[in-house]
């Protein structure tokens, strides 16, 4: 089962900036942290290609939407993930936390 979402430009690349976090945090005993982990990583190679090649074909005026699939469970972890980082980490840039909580609405509605 697939999930497909169209995102823009910014919002890919404030998904990959907010994904990069996960590599920095610490090793957990929880085996469900885990599992949001490994999926986790695997989304951030995902959207960390994609923001770069957004960004080497930088056009201002770009706001044609990039579709994206991703797995079921791939979406269902990147909304947790998304909500669990967002609240440890707020984001000091209003625009992509809006970005950001949007996406994590609009991954909770296709997942229903």
């Amino acid at each position: 089962m697939k999930i497909k979402l169209q995102l823009k430009p910014d919002t890919i690349i404030a998904l990959d900036r907010l994904l990069e976090m996960l590599w920095d945090l610490p090793v957990s005993l929880d085996k469900r942290e885990n599992v949001y982990k490994s999926i986790g990583y695997d989304l951030a190679e995902k959207f960390s290609s994609k923001a770069k090649s957004i960004i080497k074909k930088a056009n201002l005026f770009e706001t044609k939407t990039k579709a994206i699939s991703l797995k079921y469970h791939e979406a269902w972890a990147l909304e947790i993930i998304i909500n669990e980082l967002l609240e440890h980490f707020p984001d000091k840039n209003e625009y992509r936390k809006s970005l950001l909580t949007s996406l994590s609405n609009n991954l909770n509605q296709k997942l229903a």
